[in-house]
């Protein structure tokens, strides 16, 4: 039930302090979007390890995976140029996608038919993770630990995280022939379902920490607001994010998680450009608290249905789901390089371009069901 609430507390990191660590490593705003978009490349790597969930031991994976995650966010902090604090987020999204999957892929033997409620309480920690992590900056900075601190105390934390996690009983994988691997593998590749959910994934996946990065970089630099201000501000999405996580189990049918799916990307469609261009403070929190809420629930219903498509497979349609959820693993990057080019308003345009595309997703999927 922690897993996500560790890794969400420590991933918005990057994105929160992404202002002082461009001005302390001298890089520019596509450089910057390559570092956070480099958590995501490292799910080249990660995808083996989420596939591998389905045949080793998942409490293996998930410890050595935290372990990996601590050092390489200590690796972060003590960095100072482009190509370290690439490959130490590099080395961070790999063994988060190792430390997250091996508790997931677990937590669907755990729940049973109770996945979607069990989902929900995972995703609201994570949430809550979400919240602590701004909270996290304000106070370092009141205390006057640098942009470094952060990231040197919570690898130390998540070092402790593995070894305890070591020694958790954990549910062995299904009882299934090594060989077959790749014949399962190539069915999950052709299911339709599979490829479709996946793009949605994918796209989804893009309303994440490096959207608050910028969305921080304009609240300050274009809106006028103050650091810690732009950080509260953004901090709403995060607030409806909670609150949408700790309603989901109430709001998702049990027997139809698809049914949430086009109210929820309509919502986060509407939502967004108010959370990104509102004109007044109290507009973008409205859009914050909507987009938040709403992108809560819409997640939840799909990673139900990602997590349960194809029994005693989650660890590799999840691989599958990640594999081409990768393609938009660079888009910080390019709006990195907008942002440079025309500026961080017209960065922050592409991102809300992007739930309108879900909801598209969203009806095609319903027509075809």
């Amino acid at each position: 039930m922690l897993v996500g609430f560790a890794d969400e507390w420590f991933t918005f990191l990057p994105a929160g302090l992404l202002q002082d660590l461009r001005e302390d490593a001298g890089l520019s705003y596509a450089q910057g979007g390559l570092v956070l978009a480099a958590l995501s490349l490292g799910g080249v790597v990660g995808v083996v390890f989420q596939a591998a969930a389905d045949y080793v031991s998942r409490r293996a994976l998930s410890a050595l995976g935290t372990l990996a995650y601590g050092g390489s966010m200590i690796a972060f902090g003590l960095a100072d140029s482009f190509w370290p604090l690439f490959m130490a987020a590099f080395v961070w999204g790999a063994a988060s996608d190792a430390f997250v999957h091996g508790c997931e892929v677990a937590l669907v033997d755990v729940a049973g038919s109770d996945l979607p409620r069990a989902l929900a309480r995972v995703n609201a920690w994570s949430a809550a993770g979400d919240l602590l992590a701004p909270l996290t900056l304000v106070l370092a900075g009141a205390f006057g630990l640098g942009w470094r601190g952060p990231f040197l105390a919570g690898g130390v934390l998540m070092l402790g995280y593995g070894l305890w996690l070591a020694r958790q009983p954990f549910p062995p994988p299904h009882a299934r022939a090594h060989a077959d691997a790749g014949r399962e593998l190539l069915a999950v590749l052709t299911d339709g379902r599979v490829l479709m959910m996946a793009v949605m994934m994918g796209l989804f996946a893009l309303l994440d920490e490096p959207l608050l990065a910028f969305l921080i970089a304009y609240l300050e630099d274009i809106a006028g607001h103050g650091p810690g201000m732009a950080v509260a501000l953004s901090a709403s999405a995060l607030v409806g994010g909670l609150i949408g996580y700790g309603l989901a189990e109430r709001l998702i049918p049990d027997d139809s998680p698809a049914a949430v799916l086009a109210p929820g990307a309509l919502a986060m469609a509407l939502s967004l450009p108010v959370l990104a261009f509102g004109a007044q403070a109290w507009m973008v929190v409205a859009g914050g608290l909507v987009f938040g809420f709403s992108g809560a629930v819409f997640y939840t219903a799909l990673q139900s249905l990602v997590l349960t498509l194809r029994p005693g497979q989650a660890g590799s349609t999840g691989a599958v789901v990640s594999v081409i959820g990768l393609a938009g693993a660079a888009f910080p990057a390019l709006v990195g390089r907008v942002a440079d080019q025309w500026g961080l308003g017209a960065g922050l345009g592409l991102y809300v371009a992007v739930p309108a595309l879900l909801l598209v997703l969203t009806l095609v999927l319903r027509r075809d069901a």
